[in-house]
């Protein structure tokens, strides 16, 4: 089953960025990107109502992934946040407590799991609505 929707993706690495672009394609989303924090909250201020969700890079230089989701709680955006990482769950868990994030993702990820992250997200999204 082919997905559809709009996802924004959040990396600063671009060989992990266009990976995870062409895979979201092959998934049947359309996508959007940001090299960094602050071309995101610039991209979620503009459409933050379209997107589906954000695959956000936990650290990157500029804005890290907790400096973005601190501004978007600041302004009101709400959009499901898929953190990815190459630390482990448990850490980013602490690190993160307090903050809305629909997943977790941890570097490097495959098709299979990617496409399982996103469908779930989308699918606790639909439930909420």
């Amino acid at each position: 089953m082919s997905l559809a929707g709009l996802v924004l993706v959040v990396e600063d690495e671009d060989p992990v960025r266009r990976y995870t672009v062409s895979l979201l394609e092959e998934l049947g989303f359309t996508v959007l990107q940001a090299i960094d924090g602050i071309e995101a909250i610039a991209t979620l201020r503009r459409r933050s109502t379209e997107i589906d969700a954000m695959l956000l890079d936990h650290s990157m230089p500029g804005l890290s992934g907790e400096e973005v989701l601190a501004e978007l709680e600041r302004e009101g955006l709400t959009v499901p946040v898929v953190l990815t990482s190459g630390y482990d769950r448990p850490s980013l868990e602490r690190r993160f407590a307090g903050h809305e994030i629909a997943a977790y993702l941890q570097k490097p990820f495959r098709l299979e799991t990617l496409d399982e992250t996103i469908r779930a997200v989308l699918a606790k999204r639909a439930q909420a609505s």
